[in-house]
């Protein structure tokens, strides 16, 4: 099994059945909703999906203030062919639509309903267009763009899987959840023949955050209920603490960096950890009173990129699978950081790297709305 068995028992349950099994009973739970919602808009008259109700129930008013004016820009970022690029009016790339829709999804709403059904709507059929082979060698995927330079060439590749893994099942037909499911086996088998011996995935400019991106795609494609061969998630936390982590300083430290102590590494370290049920290891542990003293801008002198707007999606993720005080206090601090570098638009701007504004402003708003809705959806 690619991950921990789930401490909720019902979770637990329905995670023992095979692959098969988990997609069928997934999808027909949620072609009952979809039914369901559809049924109320025929009764009410109204042709538009009803939203879902109380979709971030949770998050503190403050986030959810600074979040607002973030939705509405990215959804005015969108282009006219439903695709999002680097920034408005840019051509439209694979891994910006898929982080920008995912995004909206942390909203509640799906391809079928909610607030913004249409915004994700127009995504998807952008995408469909895009992937339809993508977990081959080549695949048709964007060449050289932003986020490859920055996070790996197969990063769209792994925000393509965290983005299907969620929608499986919200399809608006069966033939839509076939395609994605069938899409979704071909990505999980080609990014688990990428992870190398010891672990890791490909060396990028960010390799621990191009590693954590590739583990989170397996994660959440199994937890859809897709098989995972020839990966393993051991390894990923074998390479955490063996490789990386610096017992004496409580740091994960990456080789390509000259082994410094950084806010991106330090939370997608504990990402992972915290993900596999290790945040109370000695390891997690510590790490965790490292990172709750760093600042998500410090690493190149408080001039925050898209590298630190991940790494404080990663932060905030991770602390937030445990709950607790601890995470409270680091979500309120992370949320004030956000809002004091927002734009007056709404909007994100990434002052080094990753700069463009879709990347950073979609970040911003996982990170902020996930204490209701933790999308890439994780047990927690």
């Amino acid at each position: 099994m690619f991950g921990i068995v789930p401490k909720n028992p019902v979770r637990a349950l329905r995670l023992r059945g095979s692959p098969g099994d988990l997609r069928d009973q997934a999808m027909k739970r949620r072609v009952l909703a979809n039914l369901l919602a559809l049924s109320c808009a025929a009764l009410s008259g109204s042709a538009s999906p009803p939203p879902v109700q109380d979709a971030l129930a949770g998050v503190p008013e403050a986030a959810r203030r600074i979040a607002r004016p973030a939705l509405d820009w990215l959804c005015a970022a969108q282009n006219g062919d439903g695709s999002w690029g680097d920034n408005p009016g840019f051509p439209g790339e694979v891994g910006n639509t898929c982080i920008a829709t995912l995004a909206l999804m942390s909203t509640g709403s799906t391809g079928t309903r909610g607030r913004y059904y249409r915004e994700i709507r127009r995504g998807l059929d952008w995408l469909a267009s895009r992937i339809p082979y993508f977990g081959s060698n080549d695949g048709g995927r964007d060449q050289g763009t932003l986020l490859q330079r920055k996070l790996g060439e197969n990063i769209d590749l792994y925000l393509a899987t965290l983005l299907y893994s969620q929608v499986l099942g919200n399809a608006i037909d069966t033939h839509d959840d076939e395609r994605i499911q069938d899409q979704l086996q071909q990505a999980v088998d080609r990014i688990s023949s990428l992870q190398k011996a010891n672990g890791e995935w490909e060396t990028s400019y960010e390799p621990i955050l191009t590693t954590i991106s590739a583990w989170l795609a397996l994660r959440q494609a199994h937890d859809a209920g897709i098989a995972v061969h020839g990966a393993s998630a051991d390894k990923v936390v074998r390479y955490l603490k063996q490789d990386v982590y610096d017992a004496g300083q409580g740091a994960f430290r990456d080789q390509k960096w000259g082994r410094q102590m950084r806010f991106v590494t330090q939370a997608g370290g504990l990402r992972v950890l915290y993900g596999m049920g290790e945040g109370h290891s000695p390891e997690g542990i510590k790490a965790t009173e490292v990172l709750v003293k760093m600042s998500f801008d410090q690493d190149v002198g408080g001039r925050e990129g898209g590298e630190e707007f991940l790494g404080a999606l990663f932060a905030v993720q991770a602390l937030g699978i445990e709950g607790g005080p601890v995470a409270s206090n680091y979500f309120d601090a992370m949320t004030q950081a956000l809002g004091a570098c927002q734009n007056k638009d709404g909007s994100w701007l990434g002052h080094h790297c990753i700069t463009g504004r879709v990347f950073c402003t979609a970040t911003s708003i996982l990170t902020l709305l996930s204490p209701a809705r933790m999308l890439p959806m994780v047990e927690r």
